[in-house]
């Protein structure tokens, strides 16, 4: 009975707060996750944070990460190759390092500051992109290289914290041997290439064209799942796997039903459940004595991508003008740094109280990109 009244008040808070976030310009995860905030014990406490719910939320970021490899275009960072790599690999870089040795200021061991920089590493290209959707610079040149830098930031973000989680994680609650955890990693994409490459494909086009009811997104749904499951029997984490197996069928054709169907079963119920759950677990305890410790690192959050992602446009041969926009157009973190901070905390890497300190840094940081880019293309 908990459950259901837990359940309805969640989608109930995240429908209303995400369409608040939305009217002003917001993106819709800042309410989601704020819905958490709200109904959890940071303010009302009505809901806590279960094991249903936990559940629910894992299946959540496994199939939203199933449709950010379905929405991964290969081709958009084939077109913008040079300037997109540049841009991705300084603006992944500078936080990585920057991180590292800012936290490490701050006291914090050597695995987790390197997990600071891993976190802050990603980007959210859906934001950015609704953002120059709106002002029709989707097309322009640094509209199109933030779009493929944003590709391969995924690609790197998640292969990060493949590797990162392999060595200091506990993706399967206990450690194995590195050697161990390096071969079944190897195996799991050998594996996943070459099932993509001979059996995918078939398998695909039979198992949508079955004569039962939303056929595509059950195929996604079982992809999604079946994926991740084989990534966490190497030793990975979940995501990685339906990640991966997102972009590898990507480019079929039955790919773009699959996408709206898995979409609506996500977006459904799963996927803001598993942002009103990060909101949930976020405590403002103690948070009066270390607001000066937030501020700086919200502050480096900001520019070490904008630095760092604008210098490579200007290394590439673009513009000021330009190199500024696609510098604002990669801060936003958004659902890639809070999925990346999620594993953190379920690998046991951070503590819940680290782990607000990230939503909260991440939440700020997303808030200003979309503010900040808009500032500079109406002029």
């Amino acid at each position: 009975m908990v459950i259901y009244l837990d359940l309805f008040l969640i989608l109930i808070a995240t429908i209303g707060l995400g369409l608040g976030a939305q009217r002003i310009g917001l993106p819709v995860v800042v309410g989601q996750l704020l819905a958490g905030v709200l109904l959890g014990p940071s303010l009302l406490n009505i809901v806590q944070i279960s094991h249903s719910i936990d559940l629910m939320a894992e299946i959540g970021v496994m199939i939203l990460m199933f449709i950010v490899g379905l929405e991964t275009d290969i081709n958009q960072l084939k077109a913008n190759i040079k300037p997109s790599l540049v841009v991705a690999f300084l603006g992944a870089v500078c936080p990585m390092v920057g991180f590292y040795f800012l936290a490490q200021a701050y006291h914090f061991s050597p695995e987790q500051a390197l997990f600071w920089g891993v976190v802050f590493a990603a980007t959210s290209v859906s934001i950015t992109a609704e953002v120059l959707n709106e002002y029709h610079q989707l097309k322009t040149t640094a509209g199109a290289t933030i779009l493929g830098a944003a590709v391969a930031d995924d690609i790197l973000a998640v292969v990060s914290l493949t590797g990162f989680i392999a060595v200091f994680g506990e993706v399967s609650g206990h450690q194995q041997p590195l050697w161990l955890q390096g071969v079944l990693a190897i195996g799991f994409f050998i594996g996943l290439y070459l099932v993509s490459r001979f059996i995918l494909p078939t398998f695909v086009r039979v198992a949508t064209a079955m004569p039962l009811p939303a056929m595509p997104g059950l195929v996604g749904m079982l992809l999604a799942l079946g994926a991740g499951t084989a990534a966490e029997f190497a030793g990975i984490s979940a995501v990685v796997g339906s990640f991966f197996v997102g972009v590898a069928i990507a480019s079929l054709p039955q790919a773009h039903k699959m996408r709206s169907e898995t979409v609506a079963i996500g977006y459904g119920i799963f996927i803001p459940i598993f942002f009103a759950s990060i909101g949930l677990k976020i405590s403002f305890a103690g948070l009066a004595d270390k607001w000066g410790f937030l501020l700086v690192m919200t502050l480096a959050a900001i520019m070490t991508k904008w630095v760092g992602s604008g210098l490579g446009a200007k290394l590439a041969g673009l513009n000021n003008s330009a190199a500024n926009v696609i510098g604002l157009g990669m801060v936003s973190r958004g659902e890639m740094a809070l999925i990346v901070a999620n594993i953190g905390l379920e690998a046991h890497v951070i503590n819940r109280g680290i782990y607000s300190d990230l939503a909260i840094i991440i939440l700020a940081s997303t808030i200003f990109a979309p503010i900040a880019l808009r500032k500079v293309l109406v002029k």
